[in-house]
């Protein structure tokens, strides 16, 4: 009879990996047990690093356990490879590797890195035909480490002011996006608020913020520009707490019932370690992440491809460029980062359907041809087909797996 592995991921508990590293404790060189408290480890495993499991009747075969948290340098580290003696020889180790590589690559790490043992010549050589070169040695140990080439060190030399300003033919932000947009964002939001605080990650100079005070007395704002939250405050005062800092890179006091994320990702250097920070440090156990970002296939970018204007409906213009955008998301390519990073995602729909470019909808909201009931009319077709419209909403919610 042939065993079945099944290969999954963060399924195991922290019993279960604590077994499973003690069954395996006298194939680690040198012995596990001997360097640390398995039961400890196995908690830290649990929870705090990605892990990468096959399964066979219901046991843990093998395991490898990689910390994927630094958001900064985004380098992760494999901490643990294990397969138990009776199930070695079968690829099993090479297939997890194999996984675990592939993911620090959708996460945008641009290294892995692991110790191994000096005389450990078997496990040498599988991070060898995994691409993994040797580096600095401290006995008894040989540090390994896998360039992906992939991701990148966040840009320290990006200009956060100049990236909000207006070029010669292109705004950073139009009329549409304060008078059309931010309402019908509000009102897809309003059904899924938790009771509580609330945390915007990109605030600019706090125009949709002014809008979320009739819902939320503890807001926080984050934005990486001091000149946009210089005019922030003027508006606002102190009705809201503001962070002039990176989000990558902002040191919260707590967790947050509500995290909003609008027209901000596609602007990140590394947007799935974002959302994965989101998710583990800043996400209320029962919080809510409203994750919004342009639409790749509205009608407007569809028709400016036809005409000539853009490559392909994802290209990026030289205007979105000097505006710091790094992609244009679609509703699978959102999804598949949000989920990539950790989080459940409950509810996808589309904001308001949009045929036009935001110059051309300023120049028409400044006439009587739009109404009130043309808007609305717009919104809830964008319900019915949310890959036409101007821009994709996620509603995710906190996962630990």
């Amino acid at each position: 009879m042939i065993s079945v592995v099944e290969y999954l991921l963060n399924k195991a508990s922290e019993v279960e990996i604590a077994e499973h590293l003690s069954r395996c404790d006298a194939d680690f060189v040198p012995a596990l047990s001997g360097r640390v408290e398995i039961t400890d480890y196995a908690k830290k495993i649990a929870s705090k690093a990605t892990r990468f499991e096959a399964w066979s009747g219901g046991m843990l075969v093998g395991l490898v356990a990689a910390y994927c948290n630094d958001l900064e340098d985004c380098i992760a580290y494999i901490t643990s490879v294990s397969v138990l003696r009776e199930w070695m020889g079968k690829g099993i180790a090479s297939t997890l590797m194999n996984k675990s590589i592939a993911h620090a690559k959708a996460l945008g790490m641009r290294q892995i890195t692991l110790e191994v043992a000096i005389g450990n010549a078997s496990a040498i050589n599988l991070y060898e035909k995994s691409g993994f070169v040797s580096g600095r040695m401290s006995a008894p140990f040989v540090s390994m480490n896998l360039n992906l080439k992939m991701g990148k060190k966040m840009n320290s030399k990006r200009d956060y002011n100049a990236e909000i300003k207006n070029t010669d033919n292109h705004k950073y932000a139009y009329n549409f996006d304060f008078d059309v947009m931010h309402p019908f964002m509000i009102k897809s939001f309003e059904p899924f608020f938790r009771n509580g605080s609330l945390l915007e990650l990109g605030s600019f100079k706090g125009d949709f913020t002014t809008r979320f005070l009739p819902y939320f007395n503890d807001i926080t704002c984050v934005e990486a520009s001091d000149v946009a939250i210089e005019e922030a405050v003027k508006k606002l005062g102190d009705k809201v707490y503001f962070v002039n800092s990176l989000l990558e890179q902002a040191t919260l006091p707590k967790r947050y019932d509500n995290i909003i994320l609008t027209h901000v990702l596609e602007h990140l250097d590394n947007p799935v370690l974002a959302l994965k920070r989101i998710n583990e440090v800043w996400l209320a156990e029962n919080g809510r992440l409203f994750l919004v970002c342009p639409n790749a296939n509205a009608p407007s970018r569809q028709i400016a491809v036809k005409m000539g204007l853009i490559s392909h409906n994802a290209a990026i213009t030289p205007a979105e460029a000097e505006h710091g955008h790094h992609c244009t998301y679609t509703l699978d390519t959102l999804e598949r980062d949000a989920v990539t990073a950790g989080l459940k995602v409950v509810h996808r729909t589309g904001i308001f359907f949009k045929a036009l470019a935001n110059f051309q909808w300023d120049r028409l909201l400044q006439t009587d041809i739009i109404s009130k009931e043309y808007l609305e009319g717009c919104y809830k077709l964008g319900q019915m087909y949310p890959d036409l419209c101007s821009s994709i909403f996620l509603m995710c919610e906190r996962s630990d797996k």
